[in-house]
């Protein structure tokens, strides 16, 4: 710090000019916007000297000649009862050495209008964030410093949603796309039901984005815990079309739609019915879950019940040729029924003797 004083001092200069742009730093042209204590202290000495904190002889350059007599003069400056006083949190001291001092500065806000209300602007906060880093990073006539703002910890995340979203979101559709050509045994259906719960994620994105729903921690996780809720209302309509014997896909898609579009309805309708109650919710993540949870409803049934069978129609595959012979075998118990019925109802003859 002693080494350095003069360059700290003159700080406010590398941190003019910079509120237009990144890192978007307030100009430091006042106290509030701007807090050095070497700034301070060099004022305090060109304006009073140290007759009040010391008395120490002052060098060419208006500063104490020596290292100690700079030390004890700053620590008598920023001392509680000292004309520096505002200062005393400011400095760190070891072992009545000065180890570290703090230089505080202001962002201008920034912000912006998103569906009638003031939002961070999480871009420009990013920016100012990393600016800031590459801008103190260069400073290597100085000692070793970093930057540190509690709205860092908020703008970390900003800065790394954007790829979590991405990744979770293509692993949980990833997952939902071998789990399903597993258990429905049949890639061309397997694929279209996982691209159908890919469309039906990026309309929930868009309508988010036509609501007004920002990306943050929240509404990732309700996206993540859509991929597993969406895919419910598809696949069961897919395995229905799988077991449906017949060329005609139309015909297929139509009985797999009779079959259990009605049970994907009911299962729709109970999923929405938990949440509607928390809509009116004046909590910010529970208003953010209901409001998601509601687009994965409407969304994913319209998806399953609509898209795909239409998708299956024109692409789907051949029926599980399993599902041929036990049609068949049902067709025959069927048969083999009704003759047992008929021999039972059959009359008996009766022989006549005379």
């Amino acid at each position: 710090v002693c080494e350095s004083r003069q360059e700290l001092a003159n700080l406010d200069e590398r941190l003019s000019g910079k509120s237009n742009q990144p890192p978007y730093i307030a100009e430091p042209n006042s106290e509030l916007t701007y807090k050095n204590v070497m700034a301070g202290f060099s004022r305090y000495l060109n304006a009073s000297g140290t007759s009040a904190i010391g008395g120490v002889a002052l060098g060419d350059d208006n500063w104490p000649t020596t290292e100690d007599d700079f030390y004890s003069t700053l620590l008598n400056y920023t001392s509680f009862t000292g004309p520096g006083a505002q200062y005393n949190q400011d400095v760190s001291v070891s072992d009545d050495v000065v180890t570290a001092i703090r230089v505080q500065s202001e962002y201008v806000r920034l912000t912006k209008e998103s569906g009638g209300e003031i939002i961070d602007d999480a871009d420009r906060q990013i920016e100012a964030m990393d600016e800031t880093r590459d801008m103190i990073d260069s400073w290597n006539d100085l000692p070793p410093a970093f930057p540190y703002s509690e709205k860092f910890l908020s703008i970390e995340g900003f800065k790394i949603i954007k790829r979590e979203l991405f990744m979770n979101v293509g692993l949980a559709i990833l997952a939902v796309g071998v789990i399903v050509f597993v258990t429905v045994a049949s890639p061309m259906t397997a694929i279209l039901i996982t691209v159908n719960v890919a469309f039906c994620i990026i309309e929930i994105l868009g309508f988010m984005h036509a609501a007004g729903i920002v990306i943050d921690s929240v509404s990732v996780i309700n996206i993540v815990l859509a991929v597993g809720l969406s895919v419910d209302y598809s696949a069961h309509v897919g395995h229905s079309f799988m077991t449906k014997q017949g060329e005609d896909k139309n015909q297929r898609a139509t009985d797999a739609l009779a079959d259990i579009g009605a049970a994907v309805l009911n299962g729709a309708i109970s999923t929405f019915l938990a949440v509607v109650v928390l809509l009116f919710s004046t909590s910010y993540v529970f208003e953010i879950l209901s409001q998601q949870f509601a687009l994965t409803v409407g969304l994913g049934i319209i998806h399953g019940l609509i898209l795909l069978p239409v998708l299956l129609s024109l692409f789907g595959p051949k029926a599980f040729a399993s599902s041929g012979k036990q049609l068949e075998d049902d067709e025959l118990q069927g048969t083999e029924v009704r003759k047992d019925e008929d021999s039972d109802t059959k009359k008996p003859e009766v022989e006549e003797s005379s």
